[in-house]
């Protein structure tokens, strides 16, 4: 993900989650802090449609100060794109680097209700690990938080 992908990105996140959805702004702050940080606390990727070049799906994540664990702390797929292989694509590109870094735990964290993403989750090799209640607002919900070891996978 660079800058000139922010607008799409940003459009994308409010057509995915609505009132939840984070600020351009907030994909600016991420962009910048990860692009200044050494060694890397965090990374973006786009998916692009091959025949127009738009984004039709992101994924960002953030390393803990644990330095052990990475944590997705976003990921969308466009409507239009989904269950065409994007969101595999970006967990597997999530996977690759944690195995290069030598990350032993990724994590995420999912509304309770979203069962279609918490399916794919577990396809992708996540396990439910447990739940932190209100997490979600409008309406208020707790996540799923869900784990894998990529090592493992």
């Amino acid at each position: 993900m660079v800058r000139r992908d922010l607008p799409q990105v940003a459009a994308l996140e409010l057509a995915c989650f609505g009132r939840e959805a984070w600020p351009l702004q907030a994909f600016k702050d991420l962009l910048a802090a990860f692009a200044g940080s050494r060694p890397a606390r965090g990374a973006f990727w786009v998916a692009e449609d091959q025949a127009t070049g738009g984004v039709v799906g992101y994924a960002g994540v953030e390393v803990s100060a644990l330095w052990g664990e990475m944590d997705i702390i976003n990921i969308a797929v466009a409507s239009s794109h989904r269950r065409r292989g994007v969101g595999c694509l970006l967990i597997e590109r999530i996977v690759r680097l944690c195995r290069q870094r030598g990350v032993s735990l990724l994590w995420l964290r999912v509304r309770a209700s979203n069962r279609g993403a918490r399916r794919f989750y577990r396809r992708m090799g996540f396990q439910e690990r447990g739940r932190f209640a209100g997490y979600y607002l409008e309406p208020d919900e707790s996540a799923v938080i869900m784990a894998m070891e990529p090592e493992e996978r």
